[in-house]
């Protein structure tokens, strides 16, 4: 599944009763949420400080540890913010491409714990968090 949601610019509650859109699919609005959510700093919201993920830039001078932090901070933003989600894991996937780092996320669906999500993140140069 790919994060481009139709409308994907404002998916907040104001947004969407404004224009009465809403994602059928639970799994296009998770994706969609974990796009926001991971491409967030923690520190950024002044209301939940721990809202978003590691900045990659902080911590890449810390390799090979900055993959296993990152690794680390992405699975414990989506349990604290990502309700929907149960018994999340994250594992590092290694590629060819050295200035992309790519995640696998298996978690199971909070409201039917027989579905089984698999979702891939990656990390780009910039610190540009794709989630499909």
């Amino acid at each position: 599944m790919s994060a481009s949601v139709p409308g994907s610019s404002g998916r907040g509650l104001l947004s969407r009763l404004g224009t009465g859109q809403r994602t059928a699919d639970p799994v296009l609005a998770i994706i969609a949420h974990l796009t926001d959510l991971l491409n967030s700093h923690q520190g950024q919201s002044h209301t939940v400080p721990t809202f978003g993920v590691l900045d990659f830039n902080d911590i890449v001078h810390n390799l090979p540890d900055a993959v296993r932090h990152l690794q680390q901070s992405i699975r414990a933003t989506i349990i604290d913010h990502e309700p929907r989600l149960s018994n999340v894991t994250v594992r590092f996937v290694p590629m060819d491409d050295p200035l992309t780092l790519t995640f696998e996320i298996v978690a199971r669906l909070a409201t039917d714990r027989q579905s089984l999500v698999r979702m891939r993140t990656q990390v780009r140069p910039g610190g540009q968090v794709t989630v499909e």
